[in-house]
């Protein structure tokens, strides 16, 4: 059976309040003393009662936690990041998967809602008929991470998306290169929107002509990248660089580059994004645009804490800054 506070304190010879003081770190509790409460609450087996806690303060020191994806390794390092921001804030995560699937975010919300977190993170299902209406809805605090929904920019704490893939294809064009395919991502998803308006400007700031059959939509997949690659191949068209929507298909085209006999990076160049742990240990490490993934979840943490804390705030997007890292799938390459 669970020892209850009041049994704790009578235990240890100290008042309920003080007891509860110091389980809580609070500094009017001398060192010594919490030390005492603390080795006696551990022999005794004391369970913090969070419910009750929660009901007397409001809170239940816990938020939501929705990911698009679980088999994309970007989502897994943005996790990371949002849990050890959150353990060290003393709050605790309650992660959900939706799979892209609207129909499970709606549900996922909900369930999480039921569970009275405090706030929510979401990297939200960006299909046509999406939920950022019901999401625009809910009364408590939410972040969007990584991605923005029409009308909720404010929400969102992203990367700097659109700047890094002009600058990407810039890097291309100014090394002589005018066929460059880009593997874009699918058109519901705010990166690939950014992503691919990034390879646009790019042309029309060098006053080069876009090609538009070298744009290809793809799901953001291994074999996506592949695929393409190897059909555009079997057609003889041209290619001399390779700007991928993320290190996933960028992966899938080398595979298929290799399969070819066409040389990385002598004869075609390839930049991906997102900088994912995997890519510099392939057999050619990959050139990548380096999110700062850890840092994003971090962010992305502390202004939904800011918020929990002060409601009225006002939403701000915030960016955190990105770099491209040359490896050995371009002509230049870092030290």
């Amino acid at each position: 059976m669970a020892v209850l506070l009041k049994q704790l304190a009578a235990a240890s010879g100290y008042s309920i309040n003080t007891v509860s003081r110091a389980l809580r770190d609070k500094d009017d509790v001398s060192p010594e003393t919490k030390k005492k409460i603390r080795a006696l609450a551990a022999e005794l087996g004391y369970v913090n009662n969070s419910v009750a806690k929660s009901l007397r303060t409001g809170k239940t020191n816990t938020i939501g936690v929705i990911s698009a994806d679980s088999s994309n390794p970007f989502f897994a390092e943005v996790i990371m990041g949002i849990e050890n921001a959150a353990r060290a804030s003393g709050y605790h995560i309650l992660l959900t998967n939706t799979e892209e699937s609207t129909e499970r975010e709606r549900e996922a919300i909900s369930v999480l809602l039921g569970k009275q977190v405090d706030g929510l993170l979401l990297m939200p299902v960006l299909q046509q008929h999406n939920n950022g209406h019901y999401i625009k809805s809910l009364d408590v605090p939410y972040i969007i991470v990584g991605r923005w929904l029409p009308g909720l920019e404010d929400h969102s704490v992203m990367s700097d998306e659109y700047e890094k893939a002009k600058e990407v294809v810039l890097y291309f064009l100014k090394n002589g290169h005018t066929d460059i395919l880009h593997l874009a991502g699918p058109s519901c998803v705010s990166s690939s929107v950014d992503r691919l308006r990034g390879y646009r400007d790019a042309y029309a700031e060098a006053h080069m002509p876009i090609q538009e059959e070298l744009i290809i939509e793809t799901k953001g997949h291994l074999e996506d990248g592949y695929h393409e690659v190897s059909a555009l191949i079997r057609n003889e068209r041209k290619i001399s660089a390779i700007f991928a929507f993320n290190d996933l298909v960028a992966v899938g085209a080398l595979r298929a580059l290799k399969e070819s006999g066409l040389k990385v990076p002598k004869e075609v160049e390839v930049i991906g994004f997102d900088d994912l742990n995997f890519s510099k240990y392939l057999h050619l490490s990959l050139s990548s645009v380096s999110i700062p993934k850890k840092t994003l979840g971090t962010l992305a943490f502390k202004t939904l804490l800011d918020h929990i804390e002060n409601p009225e705030a006002p939403y701000t997007k915030k960016t955190v800054a990105s770099r491209i890292v040359f490896r050995e799938t371009t002509l230049e390459q870092e030290p």
